[in-house]
């Protein structure tokens, strides 16, 4: 009995065995990761509104100086012949009070799922822009707080109920997107029943890149987000080109904006805005940038000039401390800030701002 109760054991323990291998094969075969960014600093401005109204200095900490500060996930499952099942679950914190951002999105950066192969992937949710994705490639501040993004909204763009494609083809890239409501928080800004124009959004762009030399071109074209406004559009079309030689990268860039859209004080009905810039790698760990982004606002008869200069030293692979300085220089009451289009400057006063800061990236 005592021998027999041995091999049972024994045959219970391989049997395990086998379980558990079978299982950890099966798992083997999809991967979820849990991934985000910490990033905060301490920011200085000038030409800020006081409880008056008029132009005064402000020194506060301020959440995603280089990175938007982030938690999410991501993740795929292997369905054989190179066909996977994929998705991203990312929500933006504020990391001086914990908040959620866009909006009090629980995943307001991206939300999305859908299959990847060898000819590209396909995905549906809510998801960032081609404009997005192609302008952080050739933004010379690279997507800093300070830089490109802060000069339109839409270099930042995200809508949701979209369907996006993308696919790269050796030196060629593409995307594509459409949705039928791309802000869901606007009343009757998503998908009105036979109102199919209302808060649609039709994306595309295209990059070549071989060896120094890149280049992009991307189209985005947003129509009104009510059923009155719903005929209206917005239109954006930028062009980018990069250069790298040694350590120095090179970039020049022109965005055509046209809108029929009702304004309010972060939209624009006709502008031009040209940029161009320098960043250097000192050394392994350290870096610096430069850039100038000038806007011709030719419906108000505005003209700002923004300057840019960042610098970011890695203290580890996950680990770098950055420094940022920009100025505005405002005309005819144009009211851009270092930190975008809105109330943090007195319109048509010029602004300086300078952050220090840590980033993490887990």
């Amino acid at each position: 009995m005592r021998n027999r109760a041995s091999v049972l054991r024994i045959e219970s323990a391989l049997l395990g065995a086998v379980a558990l291998s079978v299982s950890a094969g099966a798992m083997a075969q999809s991967s979820v990761t849990l991934y985000g960014i910490a990033d905060a600093g301490v920011e200085f401005l000038t030409g800020a509104p006081n409880a008056a109204g008029k132009s005064s200095t402000l020194v506060r900490e301020e959440s995603g100086g280089v990175n938007s500060s982030r938690i999410g996930l991501r993740g795929s499952e292997d369905l054989g012949g190179g066909l996977k099942a994929i998705f991203v679950l990312e929500g933006g914190i504020d990391i001086t009070s914990g908040k959620s951002l866009q909006g009090g999105r629980l995943f307001g950066r991206q939300a999305f799922v859908g299959l990847s192969g060898n000819y590209g992937a396909l995905t549906l949710g809510r998801q960032r822009i081609p404009m997005y994705d192609y302008g952080a490639r050739f933004d010379p501040i690279d997507y800093y707080t300070y830089g490109l993004k802060e000069t339109d909204p839409q270099f930042a763009g995200r809508a949701d109920n979209s369907v996006k494609y993308t696919g790269k083809f050796g030196s060629f890239s593409v995307e594509a997107l459409y949705s039928t409501g791309y802000d869901s928080t606007i009343q009757n800004g998503s998908q009105v029943p036979g109102e199919f124009k209302v808060g649609r959004e039709i994306s595309a762009g295209g990059e070549y890149a071989s060896g120094p030399f890149a280049a992009m071109v991307t189209y985005d074209l947003r129509n009104g987000a009510s059923v009155e406004t719903q005929g209206d559009k917005e239109q954006h079309l930028v062009v980018a080109a990069s250069y790298t030689i040694g350590k120095a990268k090179g970039f020049v860039g022109y965005r055509w904006l046209s809108s029929t859209l009702p304004l309010d004080s972060g939209t624009q009905a006709h502008s031009n805005e040209y940029w161009g810039g320098l960043e250097y790698h000192v050394s392994a760990p350290f870096s610096v940038s430069g850039a100038a982004f000038w806007t011709d606002i030719t419906s108000a008869g505005q003209r700002p000039l923004y300057l840019v200069a960042s610098a970011n030293y890695a203290l580890s692979k996950r680990t770098s401390l950055y420094g940022e300085v920009g100025y505005v220089k405002n005309s005819h009451g144009s009211n851009l800030g270092v930190n975008g289009y809105d109330s943090d400057v007195v319109a048509g006063h010029n602004q300086t701002g300078a952050m220090m800061g840590i980033i993490h990236y887990f």
